[in-house]
């Protein structure tokens, strides 16, 4: 007990860390008070790591910063424009077909359930089989029921999605050009003996940064590469499965895991027992294999190599901090939590000074 007071009183005699771990505190709980006033500011920032990189190569090839900025923001909205004048309605075609689709799809896997009972009645309990049919039938109301009033409360869904419409291309825009600026002054509300904090935002800077641009990047390849395979194999919902798989790069493991349910699921749906099912299920985990062993090692070289159990752990707690946007950045806030724990570790492994000796 007494070692652990002395390794207490010890930190809390390390004026910079008490800072670091003060701001860090500081920073945290404005996070959770103000996150959804601060949504708008968080997706800008994104968006900025993402270009910012194109802006600095511009820079280097002798552009000057503000038509560089220009030059990328212009780009950038004319891409997002363009995906939602071609890829959103077809995106919402094949939605709309499937959630039209849902109640034959039941039928069908009712249908399978019953087949599978006929040839294995001993294995399973027919009162089980019909209970959980029922149960199925009960889910699928519900969804319906929660897409009707989904469709009614779209309207200040819609006002939202028009602010953000406007704020976060304003935002990226400074965020680009006044970066150094806004550094400069975000400078002087830290501490004076700041050189901790300085370090854990230069690493983490670092990593965030090369993270949001790297998983930017994985998720327009994988998801790209998965629709245009299911496109050429003829699969009927290759849109929505390419999109469902470039946003699950976004959740390392959990996210993987959980497409490959309705990669199953459509593909046995529009195929039935045949080979182009096992065909698209072999080209999912080929392409997955391909992320994992390539992709990902060659992307996320300088990123810090957090364990598993570290990268489900910071998604759940963080998801369930901040919900889906919580998910998504759950990687970077680990990776600060690490550099956090490393500078501790550090700070506790260097000797002690020895006191100041009189005469």
């Amino acid at each position: 007990m007494q070692k652990i007071l002395d390794w207490l009183q010890n930190r809390l005699a390390d004026k910079q860390l008490i800072m670091l771990l003060l701001t860090l505190t500081i920073i945290f709980a404005l996070l959770i008070m103000f996150a959804d006033i601060l949504a708008p500011l968080l997706v800008a920032l994104a968006f900025a790591y993402v270009l910012d990189g194109v802006v600095a190569l511009l820079v280097r090839l002798r552009m000057p910063l503000m038509p560089a900025v220009l030059l990328v923001c212009f780009g950038a909205l004319l891409i997002v424009l363009l995906a939602l004048l071609t890829v959103v309605p077809l995106l919402s075609d094949q939605v709309g077909r499937l959630i039209s689709q849902v109640p034959l799809y039941v039928q069908s896997l009712r249908d399978l359930l019953r087949a599978f009972q006929e040839h294995y009645a001993s294995w399973l309990n027919p009162n089980y089989v019909q209970q959980m049919l029922g149960s199925m039938a009960v889910k699928v109301q519900e969804w319906g029921g929660a897409l009707l009033k989904f469709s009614l409360s779209s309207i200040p869904g819609l006002i939202a999605l028009m602010v953000y419409a406007v704020l976060v291309p304003v935002l990226v825009f400074f965020l680009l050009k006044d970066k150094k600026k806004l550094m400069h002054w975000g400078l002087q509300f830290l501490p004076r003996e700041h050189v901790l904090l300085r370090r854990v935002w230069n690493e983490v800077d670092v990593q965030i940064g090369n993270y949001i641009r790297g998983r930017f990047w994985e998720s327009l390849v994988i998801g790209g590469s998965m629709g245009v395979v299911f496109w050429l194999m003829g699969h009927e919902y290759a849109l929505l499965l390419g999109t469902l798989t470039g946003i699950s790069v976004w959740i390392p493991f959990i996210g993987a895991a959980v497409v490959t349910v309705p990669v199953v699921l459509l593909s046995f749906f529009q195929w039935g027992w045949s080979d182009m099912t096992a065909y698209s299920i072999l080209a999912y985990a080929i392409i997955q294999a391909i992320d994992a062993n390539v992709l990902i090692p060659w992307l996320f070289s300088e990123m810090v190599n957090l364990h598993p159990i570290a990268i489900i752990v910071a998604v759940l707690v963080f998801g369930s901090l901040w919900g889906v946007v919580g998910v998504f950045i759950a990687i970077p806030m680990a990776a600060l939590i690490h550099s956090v724990l490393v500078i501790i570790g550090e700070r506790s492994k260097q000797p002690e000074e020895p006191a100041p000796v009189d005469g």
